[in-house]
């Protein structure tokens, strides 16, 4: 069919059939243009979407990489700071052990400084 045999049969069946054709005529053009950009947006909003989750995904492979040698890496800081924290104790206990062989010494001498004063009265 042609356009000359469809407005024929428009005009045939009146007038209401003739502003019905010119409104859907209308309103097929007017879509035709705005349902062309209104797909190519919803195809830019596509295809954003899918690029950020394309980095997404990268972002979170690149993470998963680097949590990888996590375990290992706190593990070798706690063996390190336990190791540490032995020769800590150590030395505290070697400390203490030297304070307590001074303090014997220290006691020896006050005794004999408080023996010659108790003497000299």
């Amino acid at each position: 069919m042609d356009w000359v045999t469809i407005l024929k049969n428009l005009i045939f069946w009146g007038p209401g059939a003739v502003i019905a054709g010119i409104l859907i005529f209308a309103a097929y053009r007017l879509l035709d243009k705005f349902i062309e950009k209104g797909v190519s947006g919803i195809m830019d909003i596509g295809q954003s979407f899918v690029t950020a989750q394309k980095e997404q995904a990268a972002s979170l492979a690149k993470l998963a990489q680097g949590t990888e040698g996590l375990r290992d890496s706190i593990n070798g800081f706690v063996t390190r700071d336990n190791q540490e924290h032995r020769e800590i104790i150590i030395l505290l206990k070697y400390t203490r052990a030297e304070i307590n062989s001074q303090r014997e010494a220290i006691d020896a001498i006050a005794a004999h400084i408080k023996e010659q004063k108790h003497d000299r009265r």
